[in-house]
């Protein structure tokens, strides 16, 4: 099982990134195919913005999860925060290349946008507008995943998420995106959306998921390091009540770019993953986490890999492509009571499978 942290439209790192998890081999060039068998891997959202090539790093994602789900494994993307800004129509971060991607989608020729170029603009906000086209391939995605005990979440899960709870969260978010107002009590893939009228109220998405600096696509609680003792007890105790009722072993976040690269907190129960690996963020060689269970005993082993550095430059075929770092082994929080869930996958909510 693997993590890979926000890659903001970077093509080429997303590639290099799947291949150091060893799960992806590119036949003839141009033709991924899946090679993790039955692994999962979590991508941790933030595929848009900042980079040119968003709608096919979506593509290629879409395409190896089908091949992994036919030998028992998956690729899962999270929604993150530039997911959510996008389907609110705030493309203040869509880079020029991105947005003749999303136009290209759509339809749009030179001829048109040199005559129109705001057509350019209509085009993008109709594939990502609530309902819209690249929208429900995003409504598919959870928000909050739990896969063997390990919880994945773009910012940070916080205990006052768990009251709202994580099915709704999830639910809302992916109803919000599909265009379809959510009732309370709702779960499984939201339907299509209806077709829009005078009267009709605009869904919105969850505060919790979305709504401020706490919520789970914007905090940083987990992803800044804190220097004062007593910050770093406040964060480890609130890391680990949320952790408890979960009956967790870690959480993993991306979201908040790390520049010393992957690194875990809290004795190994926080993962910070974003690398800042896409050239639009810091361009940092790409790293994965890891996650191998035990099956005697029921540790996890949480391992970080990192590409050499300047991969992309010093890199000889047939060289490997990646080095172990440390190490954590996790065990249950509360042993003897809390049994490891064995399902290959176990998701938080009612998003439904990509």
């Amino acid at each position: 099982m693997g993590g890979v942290g926000d890659v903001h439209g970077d093509l080429k790192k997303t590639v290099t990134s799947l291949e150091l998890a060893g799960v992806l081999e590119m036949q003839g060039g141009d033709r991924p195919v899946w090679t993790g068998g039955d692994a999962t891997v979590v991508q941790m959202g933030d595929v848009l913005d900042r980079g040119d090539c968003e709608l096919r790093v979506l593509l290629l994602l879409r395409r190896l999860d089908e091949q992994a789900r036919r030998v028992g494994g998956a690729v899962w993307m999270l929604n993150g925060n530039h997911e959510s800004l996008n389907v609110m129509g705030d493309f203040r971060y869509v880079t020029p290349g991105a947005f003749w991607e999303s136009a290209t989608l759509a339809g749009v020729t030179e001829e048109e946008a040199a005559a129109d170029p705001r057509s350019v603009l209509r085009a993008r906000w109709e594939l990502f507008r609530p309902g819209g086209r690249v929208a429900l391939e995003l409504a598919a995605n959870p928000t909050v995943l739990v896969v063997n005990d390990i919880v994945f979440a773009h910012g940070g899960l916080l205990p006052h998420h768990l009251g709202y709870g994580l099915e709704r969260i999830n639910a809302e978010v992916a109803h919000w995106m599909a265009g379809v107002p959510y009732e309370q009590g709702a779960s499984g893939p939201p339907p299509r959306p209806p077709a829009a009228s005078a009267g009709t109220r605009r869904p919105r998405p969850p505060f919790e998921a979305f709504g401020d600096a706490t919520s789970i696509m914007w905090n940083r609680t987990y992803g800044r390091e804190r220097e004062a003792p007593h910050e770093r007890r406040v964060v480890r105790d609130q890391l680990m009540a949320t952790l408890r009722a979960l009956r967790a072993r870690a959480l993993v976040v991306g979201h908040t770019p790390q520049a010393r690269g992957l690194n875990a907190d809290c004795e190994g129960r926080v993962w910070r993953v974003d690398v800042g690996m896409s050239a639009g963020v810091m361009d940092a060689d790409p790293a994965v986490l890891e996650f191998s269970v035990a099956d005697a005993d029921g540790v996890v082993t949480a391992t970080a890999r990192r590409a050499p550095p300047r991969w992309h430059s010093m890199r000889e075929p047939g060289d490997p492509y990646h080095a172990a770092e440390r190490a954590w082994k996790l065990t249950p929080l509360d042993q003897g009571k809390a049994e490891p869930r064995r399902a290959a996958e176990a998701a938080v909510g009612a998003a439904g499978a990509p």
